[in-house]
């Protein structure tokens, strides 16, 4: 049998389920936990797991004094992130995925940052031919095409790659684990002036 410990009871009561309360409106935690192990047993079993062979152990969430499921749901939400005002005066908000566009760009040179202010492809295009031309490392597909630098790097990373090459370098011949004639990818390899994954 399915053993609980610390479960933090609360139920909607309905006409159809039984209560989790008693008379005097304290929570029933023993009645609580009875109808989640034989729940849980049931579904365990219909899968085919012997629930003799599971442990199970919930842990109720305390973050304050008088907590219940409703304080509980209350503080997550207010944890909910708010837009914060960046030093360029843009809303952004406080998101992992956002956090890293914002350090990438944080990262590159101020000339190679001025490119995501350029909200026309064609000039931004041509600001960014004439940064290649100079030297400046030029992810195309972020600082051109305008796609997401998170997930950019991701699908590069899950892909194989461990460098890709900037404008105005020859494309990749044949994707990681592939081989295009003679020429395959060499993660080890990373020419001059190509960028790091």
């Amino acid at each position: 049998m399915i053993q609980l410990n610390g479960v933090s009871p609360f139920s909607i009561n309905t006409a159809n389920q039984p209560t989790l309360f008693n008379a005097a409106g304290q929570a029933d935690v023993s009645s609580f936990q009875s109808q989640l192990s034989a729940a849980l047993t049931s579904t365990l079993e219909q899968f085919g797991i012997n629930p003799n062979n599971v442990n199970l152990s919930i842990a109720p969430i305390v973050t304050g004094s008088a907590q219940t499921p409703f304080t509980a749901a209350a503080e997550t939400a207010s944890a909910t992130p708010t837009p914060a005002q960046s030093s360029d005066s843009t809303l952004a908000w406080k998101d992992p995925v956002l956090s890293f566009d914002a350090s990438y760009w944080a990262s590159q040179p101020p000339a190679v940052q001025a490119l995501q202010k350029i909200d026309d492809p064609a000039q931004r295009a041509m600001a960014a031919a004439q940064l290649a031309a100079s030297g400046y490392q030029i992810d195309t597909p972020i600082m051109v095409w305008g796609w997401d630098p998170s997930k950019v790097a991701t699908l590069r990373q899950d892909m194989g790659y461990t460098w890709v090459p900037s404008a105005f370098q020859s494309p990749v011949a044949a994707a990681p684990g592939l081989t295009n004639g003679s020429q395959s990818y060499n993660p080890t390899n990373r020419p001059a002036g190509s960028i790091a994954v």
